[in-house]
């Protein structure tokens, strides 16, 4: 018999469907063994989750890829439990070769867990003769315990003594939430007194006035020019309605005008968020470091006055603004808080775009010559706890506190807390649901079981 006619044979085609078959599964074990490289090479996630749960922060990742130093983060637990952190953590880990994560039995390991003090479950951030326990297991508990090792203890003089908002408050008004965001970030919140110290304690590295409703005197606002020619740093929110004449004369000295007005805003977009018009919707924003993460992002600025920034700029002095109001917006001149009616007044209201925020920096003299810093805001309700935790704000005041304490590295979009997903249904689509998952599905497929069987019979 020929060849040709045992390849077209019977026993011919055997063979080849077996060859066939041979080729095909050394194709597909190619395949397999091609994606795997690929995806070790290519180590790619795509997080669909609406809160991005699955992917680190822009604070993390800057933070990871800046690290200088070796860092471990060490967990302390059952064995059994490790793996509820592993995902997390996994990804600090393929972010940096400079991070390392290990996984501690206390009770295996007591030598190590007695070194940190450890006695529950627990995470521990440790770089060099540094540590700090993480504050929960969640990125934002994580990172911060990194912030913490990495910079140290920084301290914020808030002053008090001028009606300012209270640093303990926790009403809507009040400052107990951004207390506590900047001890999350290592800052050691201190009240100041400053009529009755008449200084600024040395170790302030950034002073803080939050709102005072009444004006300073002038022998504090001489230790306040002092305090930043000297290369100190401050953050002044000063409201709308408040009348403060010699605060408003110390940023003049700096080339900044403080409008005493009320900031009002019509542009439609805000009444998506459903805020008033009192309430300017920030999209706006300059190109200092401060605000440059937040393109594409929404602050509020309630009940806020404007600034002013005057054309010839002092030798050595310079101002950015950093948030602007919309074209619709429009500036109430002489602001009083007993004003029954407000509404635009062509030839002595100014319309926007209007500046609620700007940085500045001041030449530094006597024998270090640090150049000072100050940023100043329209309002101290932006910080305020019923304000904090919209869209923006948040990231806004602490990337402020960042750059005025010379911590560049953090100024970012910081990791959101883990929020619940809810679905929200009524009495009618849960009697709809039940009805289709209990019923009508396992119907559908017994009548599709009928009718296959007719078929066939």
């Amino acid at each position: 018999m020929a060849w040709k006619d045992r390849i077209t044979g019977r026993s011919g085609q055997q063979v080849l469907k077996g060859a066939n078959l041979a080729i095909y599964t050394l194709i597909g074990i190619a395949l397999v063994v091609l994606v795997n490289w690929f995806v070790n090479r290519h180590d790619t996630r795509w997080d669909m989750t609406p809160n991005k749960k699955y992917s680190l922060s822009e604070q993390t990742r800057k933070l990871l890829k800046g690290l200088n130093r070796g860092v471990t983060i060490y967990v302390f637990d059952r064995r059994d439990s490790f793996g509820e952190r592993r995902d997390l953590l996994d990804m600090y880990a393929s972010t940096t070769r400079r991070l390392s994560v290990k996984y501690v039995d206390p009770n295996r390991e007591p030598t190590l867990a007695k070194e940190y003090g450890v006695r529950t479950a627990t995470t521990v951030v440790v770089a060099g003769d540094r540590h700090m326990e993480a504050q929960g297991d969640t990125e934002e508990g994580i990172t911060n315990a990194l912030v913490g090792v990495l910079k140290g203890q920084r301290s914020l003089c808030f002053i008090q003594g001028h009606g300012e908002r209270n640093l303990d408050g926790a009403d809507r008004e009040g400052y107990d939430h951004i207390k506590k965001q900047l001890s999350n970030e290592n800052y050691q919140v201190e009240p100041v007194l400053l009529m009755q110290k008449m200084a600024i304690p040395a170790d302030c590295t950034v002073t803080v006035i939050a709102g005072p409703q009444n004006d300073y005197l002038a022998p504090e606002v001489d230790v306040l020019r002092k305090y930043l020619e000297g290369g100190g740093r401050a953050l002044l929110m000063l409201d709308a309605g408040a009348e403060l004449p010699n605060l408003a004369k110390l940023l003049s000295e700096w080339n900044v005008t403080a409008r005493n007005d009320l900031v009002i805003d019509m542009n439609p977009v805000a009444q998506i968020f459903g805020t008033s018009p009192a309430m300017p919707l920030i999209v706006k924003y300059g190109a200092s470091p401060i605000v440059t993460p937040l393109t594409n992002r929404a602050t509020i600025f309630p009940l806020s006055r404007s600034f002013e920034v005057a054309k010839e700029s002092k030798p050595g002095v310079s101002v950015d603004s950093l948030c602007e109001t919309s074209g619709e917006s429009y500036d109430v001149t002489d602001f009083n808080p007993k004003m029954e009616k407000v509404a635009f007044r062509p030839g002595k209201d100014l319309k926007g775009p209007l500046v609620v925020a700007l940085a500045g920096t001041i030449p530094g003299e006597g024998e270090k010559k640090t150049a000072g810093r100050f940023v100043a805001l329209g309002t101290s309700l932006v910080a305020a706890n019923s304000f904090l935790s919209f869209q923006s704000n948040r990231d806004f005041v602490m990337n402020s506190i960042n750059w005025l304490s010379a911590d560049e590295d953090l100024i970012s979009v910081r990791p959101k807390p883990p929020e619940a997903q809810h679905l929200a249904m009524t009495a009618q689509q849960m009697r709809q649901l039940l009805l289709l998952g209990v019923f009508g599905i396992p119907l559908l497929i017994v009548a599709a079981g009928v009718m296959v069987w007719w078929q066939r019979r």
